[in-house]
């Protein structure tokens, strides 16, 4: 039977001569399973050549169409064409406008590299044409990822089976294919260099001076001799789960151990990605009414089944459906790579008299209350970059995102917490300054001046007081006008 690496390398027609705009490789009836679960050249006297048959086959997808497109949009329609070249192939890696899919263990199943290219076909040129992009990619395969991507770009249509005749089949190809730098390209070309086989014909060491290591590592991994990682496309994680009742449920508190079944369903999920989960949304369907949805955004991304159950039922207190429920349908939205906290070695009493707050309990008390109070009830207080203090400060809602940002640095002078939402004016009485009773300047002044391009200029010189209780206080004069004295704030 005839070797298919005998004609290994054939040349094909260009994109525009086939009204499909696919290529197809000729010679998938030479290197597919037969009926008995063998290839048709794989011989049983030749064991070295047997397991050399064995080795890896990497299927290039070529789109040189997507040189015209920004690298975030070539890696968008990638991306998404990744996930159609999942149908034929478990490992599929990005290259620069192209994909490369390992068809080696899957050549039995789809019997033969035939049915693979027109499976692939029939999943992609759709795609490209509803992106505009065309009716027409070019490929190749061949035993290394590098090698199926210079044939695919060179526009052959070509299949090398067996890595010893990677080298001459390469080697016909012009140094186009290369991805070289444009000064490469010209000395290449003031060399006489037009074919990859006139590069091997050069010593290596002189290689390495002009061209540098990563031009010839780029060879060496073409026909095998250096390996080459790759970056793998993995899916994006979904998870969704339904359940319709069997009858329908007014009390709410009723659905609990049905969504305590879904939410062991969605913990084992996360367990086996190794990740965790920070919004998801539940939604309660009734019969010729509009859902009720739940959305549910935790600070912490967790995969608690118990503290999920108790934010759903927290919010289930508050809840009124308009309608019976007749179905549940629970959706994970954002998913978060797990982070495993380790507990403490010693008890609390052991550690010391001084009591510590986990922050992890502290953000599931935040939530519950969140779930319980609503949305603008809870809010964070943080620090703004600026003198005035009545502008140094802002309230943000608990589920802001700027609430998780760090605050900006604050002034080192001292600042009451409590500041208060107007200023009240102190009496003066002599020298005494009174607010309810005497109080008296202990430190001070600070002075403050700012928002003069606002046309309400601030002029104030702050000091810190002590009423005869022993209280804190901070109060300013005004620098003009009458120059009145007001308590601005307490100190804790």
């Amino acid at each position: 039977m005839e070797d298919p690496d005998n004609s290994a390398q054939k040349p094909a027609a260009t994109a525009g001569s086939r009204k499909s705009g696919v290529l197809k490789l000729p010679l998938a009836n030479r290197c597919g399973p037969n009926k008995q679960g063998r290839t048709n050249d794989e011989s049983n006297k030749n064991p070295a050549k047997s397991r050399s048959i064995r080795q890896s086959l990497w299927y290039a997808l070529y789109f040189p169409q997507l040189s015209e497109l920004s690298e975030s949009q070539q890696t968008q329609i990638l991306t998404e064409l990744a996930g159609l070249a999942e149908n034929v192939s478990a490992t599929v890696s990005f290259h620069s406008q192209a994909l490369v899919c390992e068809i080696r263990s899957t050549l039995r199943y789809f019997d033969g590299i035939d049915n693979i290219n027109s499976k692939l076909q029939s999943l992609i040129v759709p795609a490209l044409q509803n992106r505009s992009l065309g009716d027409s990619f070019l490929y190749a395969a061949s035993p290394t990822v590098s090698g199926s991507l210079l044939l695919a770009r060179s526009g052959h249509n070509a299949l090398v089976y067996q890595k010893e005749n990677l080298r001459s089949a390469l080697g016909k190809l012009s140094v186009d294919v290369l991805d070289l730098q444009k000064e490469q390209r010209r000395r290449l070309h003031s060399m006489g260099v037009r074919k990859i086989r006139d590069i091997w014909r050069l010593p290596t060491e002189g290689l390495h001076k002009r061209f540098g290591s990563n031009f010839v590592n780029s060879l060496s991994k073409a026909i095998g001799k250096s390996p080459e990682p790759t970056r793998n496309y993995i899916p994006s994680p979904e998870f969704s789960a339904s359940y319709d009742l069997p009858n329908e449920v007014e009390n709410l508190h009723y659905l609990l151990p049905i969504i305590d079944e879904i939410l062991i369903k969605l913990r084992d999920f996360l367990i086996q990605r190794d990740l965790s989960i920070s919004r998801l949304r539940l939604s309660m369907i009734h019969e010729k009414r509009s859902r009720t949805e739940i959305d549910i955004g935790l600070r912490q991304a967790t995969r608690q089944g118990d503290h999920l159950l108790l934010l759903i039922e927290t919010h289930f207190a508050q809840l009124v459906v308009p309608a019976p429920v007749v179905g549940l349908e629970l959706e994970a939205r954002q998913f978060d790579a797990f982070l495993s906290e380790s507990d403490t070695l010693l008890t609390e009493k052991q550690v010391g008299h001084v009591s510590k707050i986990n922050s992890k309990n502290l953000d599931q008390f935040m939530e519950q209350l969140h779930a319980r109070l609503g949305d603008d009830a809870l809010k964070s207080i943080n620090t703004v970059a600026e003198h005035c203090p009545e502008y140094a400060t802002q309230q943000l809602n608990y589920t802001d995102k700027k609430a998780e940002i760090s605050a900006a640095g604050v002034a080192t002078n001292p600042r009451p917490f409590w500041l208060l939402y107007a200023p009240i004016q102190l009496t003066l009485r002599g020298s005494k300054l009174y607010h309810r009773e005497a109080i008296t300047l202990i430190s001070g002044p600070e002075r403050i001046e700012t928002y003069w391009w606002s046309g309400q200029d601030i002029l104030r010189d702050y000091y810190i007081a002590r009423d005869q209780n022993g209280s804190r206080l901070w109060v300013f004069r005004e620098r003009r006008g009458k120059r009145n004295w007001f308590l601005h704030g307490y100190f804790s």
